[in-house]
């Protein structure tokens, strides 16, 4: 794999983006609910991935539209170029209302009073508001919950300088194995709209599946839209849906080994001095830690793959670097070899719901929490495209020529 990168240092804990799996997924999701269109969610810096090549990965494939968190996510976007669609999935505050509904956007609505405030502003602005409506079928968290969500939904289409363009709801535990709860959401939301369209109001876009929904049962799921997010960058929600769809890592995080310590003598590695090493013990030490998002509680519990081999990270992890135990590997290795976190080496791997398990979280946590003096080297064919750093932000290989 070449791996060349550009004219100055680069820092060689990285963060490898392979933008052929971005679009292998995309392509598997998409084959789950044929006809429905992907809404990919690239909120979050993408899950950590990088925004900026994830979005313009996800364009170019046919995405029909992106959804983000906030306004700063959707300008960041446009800002780059991007011009497909976008939804912004939480409210927004009156001071960012005209901002964002001149620059275009599409706004998640779950209350009246919030339908109301968008549309006086659009008409202040002089633009037209396009609403998705959010229904709260269960999630308890931005969406409408009405005594009766029929009447509000009628109101919230009446509305002045505006167009209810969409309707949705979103699924707090579709990548559960019992499936019940989410199978009454799909009945709730779809009886709303089958009355609401016998009142005359039809909205263009209606949409519900998350992950765990295209993964387990795509055949309830396949409406106008779907919203692929973890799944799409090649990680499942959790152990209990289906593992056996396909889907492609996208994300490999390796480092280097820096120093090699062999010890004569009985001693202790690290803070809290809570690793012990005697006479014979060899310890690498990687520049990695928690101000690099890796998480402090895998100290004394994960393990890191070096030649191929598991090894495990001795003593605490810490904001800079950690340690790993290297002597089953004594003879073998040196200063500069490759250190895979996360990602394949030889024929192991260590996946983020690995990491996710041991450390009491969800795989969306791993990414999303990896920080910006990470760099992101995006790949396509195995080639380098484009990076993303602390120091020089996001730069392609056109841009450098």
């Amino acid at each position: 794999m070449s791996r060349d990168l550009f004219d100055y240092p680069l820092r060689r804990t990285r963060a490898y983006i392979d933008l052929d799996a971005v679009e292998h997924n995309l392509s598997l999701l998409a084959e789950r609910v044929s006809g429905s269109g992907l809404v990919p969610a690239v909120k979050a810096d993408a899950y950590g991935h990088g925004v900026e090549a994830i979005a313009s990965v996800c364009e170019a494939w046919g995405a029909t539209m992106l959804a983000v968190a906030n306004l700063e996510e959707y300008l960041l976007l446009r800002d780059h170029g991007i011009t497909v669609p976008i939804l912004i999935l939480e409210d927004l505050f009156p001071d960012e209302l005209e901002s964002a509904l001149r620059a275009g956007a599409r706004l998640s609505v779950g209350s009246l009073d919030y339908a109301r405030r968008v549309s006086e502003a659009a008409g202040e602005a002089g633009t037209t508001a396009m609403f998705h409506v959010n229904v709260d079928t269960g999630m308890g968290r931005m969406g409408l919950l009405e005594p009766n969500p029929l009447s509000a939904l009628l109101t919230i289409a009446s509305l002045a300088d505006s167009t209810l363009e969409g309707i949705f709801t979103h699924f707090p535990a579709s990548d559960e194995r019992e499936k019940t709860f989410a199978h009454q959401q799909v009945a709730d939301l779809h009886a709303l709209i089958t009355t609401l369209n016998e009142h005359g109001v039809s909205p263009r876009y209606r949409h519900i599946a998350n992950s765990g929904a295209l993964l387990d049962f795509p055949q309830d799921v396949a409406w106008d839209l779907v919203r692929p997010g973890v799944a799409m960058y090649g990680m499942y929600p959790s152990r209990e849906v289906d593992q056996t769809v396909g889907l492609r890592p996208v994300m490999q995080l390796e480092s280097a080994i820096v120093k090699i310590t062999r010890y004569d003598r009985e001693w202790t590695v690290g803070y809290g001095r809570t690793y012990a090493v005697h006479p014979g013990s060899v310890i690498g030490i990687v520049p990695i830690g928690y101000g690099d998002g890796y998480p402090r509680s895998l100290s004394n519990r994960g393990e890191v793959l070096v030649h191929g081999v598991r090894v495990p990270i001795a003593g605490r992890v810490s904001m800079d670097m950690i340690a790993i135990d290297l002597t089953r590997l004594s003879g073998r290795v040196a200063i500069g070899d490759t250190v895979v976190l996360m990602g394949f080496q030889g024929d192991e791997s260590i996946d983020a719901l690995e990491l996710a398990d041991l450390t009491g979280t969800i795989t969306y946590e791993i990414t999303c929490g990896l920080t910006p003096r990470v760099p992101r080297i995006y790949l396509r064919a195995h080639e380098v495209v484009a990076t993303k750093t602390l120091r020089a932000g996001y730069r392609s290989v056109e841009s450098r020529s």
